[in-house]
């Protein structure tokens, strides 16, 4: 690899062996042909003091398989995929490129099934939770572009700019092994003549469909509550799904509450993203003034109390195919996930993903520096231990499921866990206080 600056030594690109072989060698290119007609370019950096994962994730994110290091004198190196994860077949980065190589959606539907061998990796190796969920999502973020990508291809132009949402868990990048499809369409809105109307319905609800169909063949399972592009509510113009958005948070009954929780983790994905950072624009904007709607989710995160008796014992289920196992997931992590998401929205904040939220929200002092790390460490901690149980009952060949037991898990993990759980009274307390909730 070499970096490629211009008259006055600035570095605006970089040019590789692959730039030279495919567009040099393939194309049939003049080999005198000037350097920066083929270089790879603008060229996208990472500081030297970052760790390898996170350069890793920028990579894979940005779809790029090369970073200049920046030292305090400017650039001072450059790093690979190939530098990091040289000789590992059951690595993030040969998974990606398994995935981007793809020319039939029907090549993709077995390569979710590597994703547990890979995280497994990545968890022995003392990755932390955020990391693998992050890791864990822009691989099925690959999946569900390269699935939307080729069938844009196949179904032929679309009578619109379109973008395809992802949210839920998916929109928050917070995604484990047990998923479910929570997606959504949104494009530029048509005239108001009915002819163009109609066109725009007729092909997004063929493609919702066969997005939907081609992604559950892919291991993602159907969303219950049929939130999903192949219902015809959600897959919409802008100005329906910016009147979706006012709707809720001006008549925030217990439905728009329930929606908030899902559809206000928005994420743009494949597609014009200008149409989903719009919507968000849009949502950033008016949040903050919708006290009534932020109460109501106050409250309704405030709902949820923490697994924790009066003698700070372990709450678990009573009966049913769980009995005696914690619900780690609904009675200790939503409750993290609701406070970050109606803090977000009250400061008008963009980010989506929790920590992300959680650590904008701390930096920029608008919690309490003391209960900002509490909620990070409790988080990560619960997180850590429901990716660890999840890849032990997949070794054992058993579904994924985030019930954990008790019994199964260190003195040392139980005390941790039941200080996590703590956490969650003191930031309930605060949301209390914050919005005037009364129970």
């Amino acid at each position: 690899s070499l970096l490629v600056t211009d008259q006055e030594g600035k570095v605006i690109g970089i040019i590789t062996d692959n730039d030279l072989r495919n567009k040099v060698v393939a194309r049939g290119l003049d080999p005198s042909a000037a350097v920066g007609t083929i270089m790879s370019s603008p060229l996208k950096s990472i500081s030297e003091e970052e760790i390898c994962f996170d350069a890793l994730v920028e990579m894979m994110h940005s779809q790029t398989h090369h970073l200049a290091v920046e030292g305090p004198q400017g650039i001072s190196g450059v790093i690979s995929a190939h530098d990091i994860m040289v000789d590992q077949g059951d690595s993030p980065i040969s998974l990606y490129r398994e995935i981007v190589a793809q020319k039939t959606v029907e090549g993709l539907y077995p390569l979710s099934h590597k994703m547990p061998l890979i995280v497994r990796s990545l968890i022995l190796e003392g990755a932390k939770a955020n990391d693998v969920t992050r890791m864990i999502s822009i691989l099925n973020d690959h999946i569900a572009s390269r699935v939307v990508g080729l069938l844009d291809s196949e179904l032929g132009p679309a009578p619109y700019p379109f973008c395809w949402l992802t949210m839920g868990s998916e929109g928050r990048q917070e995604q484990t092994f047990k998923t479910d499809q929570d997606n959504a369409l949104i494009y530029e809105t048509p005239p108001e003549e009915w002819s163009y109307v109609k066109d725009a319905k007729l092909y997004f609800r063929r493609f919702g469909n066969l997005a939907v169909k081609n992604l559950a063949a892919c291991g993602f399972s159907l969303c219950k509550g049929e939130i999903m592009a192949s219902n015809p509510k959600w897959r919409k113009p802008f100005a329906v799904w910016r009147n979706y958005f006012d709707n809720w948070m001006n008549a925030p009954e217990p439905q728009a509450v329930l929606h908030a929780t899902i559809f206000f983790d928005f994420r743009g994905g494949y597609g014009k993203k200008e149409l989903s950072d719009k919507l968000r624009d849009y949502v950033v904007q008016q949040a903050p003034g919708r006290g009534i709607f932020l109460m109501h989710l106050a409250r309704d995160c405030i709902s949820t109390k923490s697994p924790l008796s009066f003698f700070k014992n372990f709450l678990v289920e009573k009966d049913g195919k769980y009995k005696n196992r914690l619900d780690l997931k609904t009675r200790g992590l939503v409750p993290f996930v609701d406070f970050a998401r109606v803090m977000a929205l009250k400061h008008g904040l963009r980010e989506t993903n929790t920590l992300a939220r959680i650590q904008k929200l701390g930096e920029e002092s608008l919690i309490p520096h003391e209960l900002y790390s509490e909620i990070r460490e409790a988080y990560e901690f619960q997180m850590q231990i429901r990716l660890v149980h999840q890849v032990r009952l997949i070794e054992n060949g058993q579904e994924p499921d985030n019930y954990i037991d008790p019994g199964e898990i260190s003195d040392r993990e139980k005390h941790t866990l039941k200080e996590a759980f703590e956490v969650i009274n003191r930031l309930q307390g605060y949301l209390k206080n914050e919005f005037r909730v009364l129970e």
